[in-house]
């Protein structure tokens, strides 16, 4: 996007238009990647030295879906585009292509699902649980942690259950701070 100085009155001057996705510069393959032209609709004005650029950008996109790996469209509306580029003497344009590009690549979706409530893939067939129910047979603690469920840990010998010290609940509430005390009590009689 490039803006000619000459060209803003004291009023400033709009902006609408496109530019091509490839100003984003992202790979093809990407989880994120732009579907359309990027479109632009700002205000451009002179502030002493300054020129600042406010409005919006929309881009379209096609996302994969971090769940059901699903391809979805959606598009990215930024609302507050904002930037205020210092001006050098007799510059008359000035290309945002870079400003443009990091506002952008800040604001896409870093976990992009299809659906709010996607529920993913089955993890023993891969089936998308979002088209229907699979046939697999359900365990009663799926999950990686499954394994744990049944784990019994013994106590170690001589410590009562209770704390991490080792006191019942009955010595935490009559003796509140004892086991605290006892330690400042052996480092003073060491004098």
């Amino acid at each position: 996007m490039i803006i000619d100085v000459q060209q803003l009155g004291a009023e400033g001057a709009w902006y609408a238009g496109t530019e091509p996705a490839q100003l984003l510069e992202m790979e093809p393959g990407a989880t994120v990647r732009p579907d359309g032209p990027v479109a632009f609709d700002v205000m451009a004005q002179l502030a002493g030295r300054e020129l600042v650029v406010q409005g919006t950008l929309r881009v379209p996109l096609a996302c994969r879906c971090n769940r059901c790996t699903e391809m979805f469209s959606t598009s990215l509306t930024i609302s507050d585009f904002l930037c205020a580029r210092e001006l050098s003497t007799g510059q008359e344009r000035v290309d945002l292509a870079d400003d443009v590009r990091e506002e952008v690549l800040l604001r896409l979706p870093h976990y992009p699902l299809c659906l709010p409530a996607c529920r993913g893939l089955c993890p023993q067939c891969g089936q998308n649980l979002n088209r229907g129910p699979c046939r697999c047979a359900a365990s009663p603690a799926e999950g990686l942690w499954a394994a744990l469920q049944g784990l019994t840990l013994p106590t170690p010998a001589g410590r009562k259950t209770g704390d991490q010290h080792g006191r019942s609940q009955k010595e935490k509430i009559e003796k509140p701070g004892a086991h605290a005390q006892g330690a400042f009590e052996t480092a003073d009689s060491g004098k």
